[in-house]
């Protein structure tokens, strides 16, 4: 029924951000596909930088590890955002079932602000729905992996927060976007439900292989994605168009 007023807004919302986009001296974007987005909506080169999303890596750097015995497959995402509730959806019908299938004692935590009651409903014995927690650190330090899929554009806070505390990913391609993130070596990117599962499974039963993408996680939020770094990018950026 609401399917016509929101397309009004979609169209609303496309309208004025082209608009800004055009009138804006100088853009700057979390990711180069967000920047290749901009340039083919409006057909044509733009002034724009590439700054990336960062993490406070003395707060979340001071994470140690307490895995349960279980193997713990983590979300992290707030409910008020619509792609975060259907990612739930779809790992709860869809993936969870097929990693219960090889690993029965398995269990998820989904952690967000504001879960729906639809959300809620879906704790079971091998699914905790925790909401919104104190200190986000203590999820990521019980988890022994972080599963992100769907998401929009930009880069997701989340991913470089799990591997600066030594959790190791299994992402969706669009959930990996804009990152320098290279399957195999630092997480594992897998698309349908089946392929996420089966890499999740393979994850939580290689503790060599969770060991190997923490350590490449860490490694390289450290050396890209730190406050500081970002923010003598965005600094030179500034000084440079100025």
């Amino acid at each position: 029924i609401l399917r016509p007023l929101l397309k009004i807004d979609i169209s609303k919302i496309k309208y004025w951000e082209r608009y800004f986009w055009e009138k804006a001296d100088k853009l700057i974007t979390m990711s180069s596909e967000d920047k290749e987005f901009i340039e083919r909506v409006l057909g044509k080169p733009q002034n724009i930088s590439v700054v990336a999303n960062g993490v406070d890596l003395d707060f979340f750097s001071k994470v140690k590890k307490n895995l349960p015995k279980d193997p713990t497959v983590l979300f992290v995402g707030t409910f008020k955002w619509l792609p975060n509730i259907e990612a739930v959806d779809e790992i709860v019908k869809k993936i969870w079932p097929l990693i219960l299938q090889q690993l029965p004692n398995a269990k998820l935590k989904i952690v967000g602000f504001s879960p729906t009651d639809k959300i809620k409903g879906y704790a079971s014995d091998s699914v905790e729905v925790l909401g919104g927690i104190e200190d986000i650190r203590q999820a990521f330090a019980g988890a022994h992996a972080l599963l992100a899929i769907r998401s929009g554009k930009g880069t997701r806070y989340k991913v470089l927060e799990a591997m600066i505390t030594g959790t190791p990913v299994v992402a969706t391609t669009l959930a990996a976007e804009g990152l320098d993130l290279k399957h195999g070596e630092n997480v594992l990117i897998a698309d349908s439900s089946a392929n996420l599962a089966a890499a999740t499974v393979k994850l939580l039963k290689d503790r060599d292989l969770q060991k190997k993408l923490a350590v490449a996680g860490q490694s390289l939020v450290k050396k890209g994605y730190s406050w500081d770094t970002i923010a003598k990018d965005l600094d030179k950026v500034y000084k440079e168009f100025i």
